[in-house]
């Protein structure tokens, strides 16, 4: 990634910060540094749909430097973000000047439809509670912190309207899945908080 910092600029976001909009004409590219964001976009009845949450590491506005389209979602800062920010043109030449760098950019573009495609079947096939547990154990996988307690809590604070639109689940749907999950001792919650207690309890919802 140096040859890609060194073409770039650093760039700061405040949480709750829009780094860009779906529909923008925009295609810089950002690699994020620190922090996380919030990708999402509208759906047909006028709701929003949160599609991923990319920290550190994570490359973002990618498809729109490569095929030159609008943005085709929404991200916003979750918290304070920095970034390395690369010009849509100073992208392309990286990519033709470094050809693994396109093929990492493949790689990643495979990941996300294979990501894409398995939510569509998850979707179509489980009902709310295990599309949460699956959602809930990606999240405290890959942002996951120690409680203190030899626990993990998911360290993004999100809403029973995020976690409704992440799993295409109206809130009060959502809301008797977590009190499901509560119950049978998998999480506990907080405002804006889940922790995980029992991993196995929420993998054997996560599989039915």
């Amino acid at each position: 990634m140096a040859a890609f910092r060194a073409v770039s600029r650093r760039r700061r976001w405040r949480a709750s910060a829009v780094l860009f909009s779906v529909g923008d004409e925009s295609d810089h590219v950002l690699l994020i540094r620190s922090g996380r964001v919030k990708v999402w976009s509208m759906s047909a009845r006028g709701t929003e749909a949160m599609l991923a949450i990319r920290g550190p590491g994570s490359m973002i506005g990618d498809f729109a430097a490569v095929d030159g389209e609008p943005r085709g979602a929404t991200v916003t800062a979750l918290e304070q973000v920095e970034a390395d920010v690369v010009s849509g043109g100073d992208f392309r030449r990286f990519l033709h000047e470094h050809p693994e760098a396109m093929f990492e950019l493949l790689t990643r573009v495979v990941a996300r439809l294979r990501e894409s495609d398995r939510h569509r079947v998850e979707f179509a096939s489980s009902g709310v509670a295990e599309r949460l547990a699956r959602l809930l154990l990606e999240l405290v996988r890959e942002h996951g912190v120690p409680d203190g307690a030899g626990r993990r809590a998911i360290a993004i604070p999100l809403s029973q309207a995020e976690l409704a639109s992440a799993t295409s689940a109206s809130r009060e749907a959502v809301a008797r899945a977590l009190r499901e999950l509560r119950e049978c001792g998998a999480v506990s919650t907080q405002r804006r908080q889940i922790v995980v207690l029992r991993g196995d309890v929420l993998a054997e919802y996560a599989a039915r």
